[in-house]
Parts: structure tokens; sequence; C-alpha cells
């Protein structure tokens, strides 16, 4: 009778007759994920270059497809750009739904302007079912990257009570690390809860600060309040050139209590 062989041979568990050792498996899959990943940086370099145009003939066209070959190979800016270019029609036809899709695959991935996009469309519903919870949820992941616009949006957030219980002193501090990035919406707001004192101490001469930095940037509601301030002596000392001054700038922005207070003025300068 044959002599048994040594060793028997288990079949690996209905896959392959050899298994490969955890070990050996991972460097494989390292080495694949390293291969997706230069591939995926390639097609998105690409995508770059026909969408500025450097070194190529400008085709947004062409730069949609190589995005979107980057993008369904995890590359998060190509995610954020695809989906940019579905919300816009930027190369593609306009599509709220796809755009959806790829900020949220980016916003996953951590990607903070399509955390602060995907924020957005489940506010204003748009590609999603609109849902204030989820909104606050991303804006917040976003806000938390420093990210001045998401920032001022979860002001508003805490401000207006959307997602999340009414909160001044939240919205107060949000809005101040955006207004202290230059965004001017945010200095406005900040301006705006210094007048009222809403979550932080009522200081008309803060207000009218932020006012200013906001008006500064042609912000036409903070050029607006500036010039009331300037006109009531509120922060700022007493002064009617500066007050219509800034009612002017205002109206010129198509402000429309400023245009009606600039027709006043005029009808009564006559």
């Amino acid at each position: 009778m044959a002599d048994k062989p040594a060793l028997q041979h288990i079949p690996y568990a209905g896959k392959s007759a050899l298994a490969i050792s955890p070990a050996r498996s991972g460097i494989f899959a390292r080495g694949r994920k390293d291969a997706a990943d230069a591939a995926a940086e390639l097609h998105y370099r690409q995508g770059a270059r026909y969408y500025r145009g450097n070194g190529e003939v400008k085709d947004l066209g062409k730069a949609a497809t190589s995005f979107r070959k980057a993008a369904e190979l995890g590359h998060a800016e190509a995610q954020y750009r695809v989906a940019m270019m579905y919300g816009d029609g930027i190369g593609v036809e306009k599509d709220f739904v796809e755009a959806a899709v790829w900020d949220r695959r980016a916003a996953e991935q951590g990607h903070p302007y399509a955390q602060a996009n995907l924020s957005y469309r489940y506010y204003a519903g748009e590609g999603l079912p609109q849902d204030f919870t989820e909104a606050f949820v991303w804006c917040r992941r976003a806000a938390e990257k420093e990210l001045a616009w998401a920032q001022c949006n979860l002001g508003m957030m805490y401000r207006k009570g959307e997602g999340i219980a009414q909160n001044f002193v939240e919205a107060a501090l949000w809005f101040r690390k955006a207004a202290e990035q230059g965004w001017a919406d945010a200095q406005y707001e900040l301006g705006a809860l210094c007048y009222n004192g809403q979550g932080i101490a009522a200081d008309y001469g803060e207000a009218a600060m932020w006012y200013r930095k906001a008006a500064d940037q042609g912000h036409a509601e903070a050029q607006f309040q500036l010039g009331y301030l300037y006109g009531t002596g509120q922060g700022v000392p007493h002064d009617y050139v500066q007050a219509r001054y800034w009612g002017r700038k205002a109206a010129e922005q198509g402000h429309e209590q400023a245009q009606r207070d600039l027709k006043k003025r005029e009808y009564r300068d006559a």
C-alpha cells in the first residue's frame, strides 16, 4: 500500500488552494492603492490642464472626463471638482443630484470645501432632501477645519436655530472666527450681535469697527448700518458727511432703504 503524503493539502476556505499571509496581503493591497493613487493623480493633473488651458487647449468637457476618472479612483480633490462642475454645469449638464453624490464622497474623505458644499445642499434641498440637522453636521466639520465660509454659515445656523438649538453665544464665537479671517458677511453679522448685545456684551464701538471692516469690502448692509451709526453718533462721532458717504455707497449697490433715504435727502436738498 502506498505511503500517505507527509502533508495534507487543505483548500483555503473555498476561495483558493493557496492562502496569502495577512502581512503579504497588506503589502499587495498597499501596492494596488499606491498604483491607483498614482493613476488618479495623473488623471487629476490632466483635468487641471484642460480646465485651465495650461499646456493644453482649454476644454471643459475633457476636464470633466479626466476629473471623473480621478474621482472614481478615490481622489478627493477630483471628487470635489466633479461635484463643482455638475453643480455649476461646467463641462457637463447641470445635475444637482450628481453634484451631491460627489460632494459626499469628497466630504467623507475630509475635504472641507466639499463638506461645506454638502452642508449647503442639505440646507437648500439642492440634490438632496432638505435637512437642517445634516446641514449643521457637515457645516460644523468644515468649520472646524478653519474654513471661514463654513464658520460664517455655522454662526448663521446657531443664530437662527436651524439644525441646532438657537445659541447666540456660539453664533458670536463662530462669526468671530470667520470675521478674523476677513470674511465680510461674518464681520457684518458679528457687528450686528455687538450692536444688539446678543451672545456678547453690547458695544457700539466694536459694532462700528466690524461694520467698517465689512463695509470696506463692499458689504451693502454693513455700509448702510455704518452710515446709520455715523448719523446717530453711536460707537463713532456724529459725522453727517460720513453718514451720507456710507449711505450712498449702500444705495449704489441697490440697498433699498439706503436708496429711499438718499431720495429723501435729495428731495430736501433740492
